[in-house]
């Protein structure tokens, strides 16, 4: 059994875009949760009307608007899914006809498989240099294979990655992953909430997560609750340092963050030179210290 999951806040026509593709997979689901907290009941509303008249898929519509974040809305979904297997998807992206089918494909190919996430398609293709700088400064506890492949690969029919870090909204989780891994809300994390979890599970069973090539969909990057660059700039700053801090025991943790902090130094200098702005400046340092004093 395939459970699809999507987390939502005040974006009832990305929703609709999303819930109308995962309908129109050549493998449905036989369950989506929508966990929805909006203040109003549109986004609700306008599934109720896609779903009208179906009884393929099974829709367990969660609106509560005391839920607080990404974390906990994807805490109380999991809590709930009946699949076997369990994937979360962002309320503003539109999946490939086969999606479903391709993630099933792989879990079913890859026996040892515990999580996987699928492909971007509509990212711009990483100029040499930023892939070159990225990997340059992102070591040890913040390695991270998915900027070389993400707007990479086109088409079918590509081998697996295995992969430390998976994309959490467009992810893909076998049920006794969340009997023995948790989603935690008290971290506060939103940018890094996924490696946040695919490290964690990484840690627990080992190394069995994979990026999959052929299960692909595109992400639209709605505008709505979306961060301008300032204050998201000093928030991956901060999340950062709490992702070290919670992982201050591992292989080179140190090391790894004093690195990147001097890379990202880098990387907000010279997008101050490039805005005419200091506000990337300030963001670093203000980040910094959000990091270090919680």
């Amino acid at each position: 059994m395939f459970t699809a999951v999507i987390p939502t806040l005040n974006r009832p026509a990305d929703l609709s875009k999303a819930v109308i593709s995962i309908l129109s997979q050549t493998c449905l689901p036989e369950e989506l949760i929508i966990v929805d907290q909006s203040v109003d009941d549109k986004s609700k509303s306008q599934v109720g009307l896609l779903m009208k008249g179906r009884d393929d898929v099974r829709l367990n519509y969660i609106h509560e608007p005391r839920i607080s974040g990404l974390v906990e809305a994807k805490r109380v979904a999991a809590s709930q899914a009946n699949g076997n297997i369990v994937c979360f998807l962002e309320d503003d992206i539109v999946l490939e006809h086969d999606f479903i089918e391709q993630i099933m494909k792989g879990f079913n190919e890859h026996p040892d498989m515990i999580g996987c996430c699928g492909i971007v398609t509509n990212m711009p293709k990483q100029a040499f240099a930023h892939k070159f700088i990225f990997t340059l400064f992102h070591r040890g506890i913040f390695r991270d294979k998915r900027v070389a492949i993400y707007g990479q690969m086109e088409g079918r029919g590509h081998q697996l990655v295995a992969s430390k870090m998976i994309s959490g909204g467009l992810s893909a989780w076998r049920q006794e992953v969340f009997s023995a891994v948790q989603f935690d809300p008290t971290n506060g994390y939103f940018m890094l909430e996924d490696i946040d979890f695919s490290t964690r599970v990484e840690k627990h069973f080992g190394p069995h997560l994979y990026i999959n090539p052929n299960a692909r969909l595109v992400h639209n990057c709605s505008p709505v609750n979306r961060e301008s660059l300032a204050p998201r700039h000093r928030r991956k700053l901060s999340e950062y340092i709490k992702y070290y801090k919670h992982r201050r025991n591992w292989t080179r943790a140190k090391s790894s963050l004093s690195w990147l902090l001097l890379g990202l130094f880098f990387e907000s200098l010279f997008k101050t030179v490039l805005t005419h702005s200091f506000w990337p400046l300030k963001g670093y340092f203000l980040g910094i210290r959000d990091g270090f004093k919680k």
